[in-house]
């Protein structure tokens, strides 16, 4: 299958064209039709399988038919660690090229001065690490019940440092009326537990690794 065929406008089509994606890959190719039709999903894939375009590329496809107000994000994506919030940040920009969609960051390390003001003009996604979102809250910088769009980025990671009670304090910020997207690199029990807790009847997208 090609990207064409999945439905996408064609500056995203441009965007990943030049960034050198030919087709989609497997996860891409079950995930993004299931996204596009405002389904919840559970998702479980390495990295290297093209998991963050799984989000990313039907997330832009999505909100590039709305408007954002300030202080109040259409989405939000929450990423156990700065490196990796930073990682999805750059593929969204890419994603992004043609598009006029705004994004704000927040990561420790950057002053609180200089994401608020991005908040201020207003965002349509915004990438964050639970502990950095929550201080902006507690500031009353941030609000999400303009959230359409909830991803949970590396589950698993999360949870194996403790950032679940950060999630469920963040979750219960959100609509209950939204779409959830949540992906992890392992599928125990006790990360399906945890995502019983934010998933409505979600579709569970599992790709096994590659040996290597």
């Amino acid at each position: 299958m090609s990207f064409e065929k999945l439905g996408l406008c064609k500056d995203i089509l441009k965007s990943i064209a030049e960034k050198g994606y030919i087709n989609p890959t497997e996860i891409q190719e079950s995930a993004i039709p299931q996204v596009l039709m405002g389904r919840d999903l559970l998702g479980c894939a390495q990295t290297g399988t093209g998991k963050t375009g799984c989000f990313i590329i039907p997330l832009v496809e999505i909100l590039n038919l709305g408007k954002s107000k300030s202080r109040m994000p259409r989405s939000l994506i929450l990423a156990p660690t700065r490196e990796l919030a930073m990682q999805v940040s750059e593929e969204f920009s890419f994603i992004n090229k043609y598009l006029k969609l705004q994004m704000a960051l927040l990561i420790g390390g950057v002053s609180f001065v200089e994401q608020d003001n991005k908040l201020a003009k207003g965002v349509d996604v915004l990438v964050a690490t639970p502990g950095r979102l929550l201080d902006h809250i507690e500031r009353g910088k941030v609000i999400l019940k303009d959230v359409k769009i909830l991803v949970i980025d590396e589950a698993d990671r999360m949870l194996d440092m403790g950032f679940i009670p950060d999630i469920i304090k963040i979750n219960k910020l959100l609509p209950k009326i939204r779409q959830t997207l949540f992906f992890s690199a392992t599928l125990s029990n006790e990360i399906r537990n945890i995502g019983a807790n934010f998933l409505i009847n979600p579709k569970e997208i599992t790709v096994t690794p590659h040996s290597t």
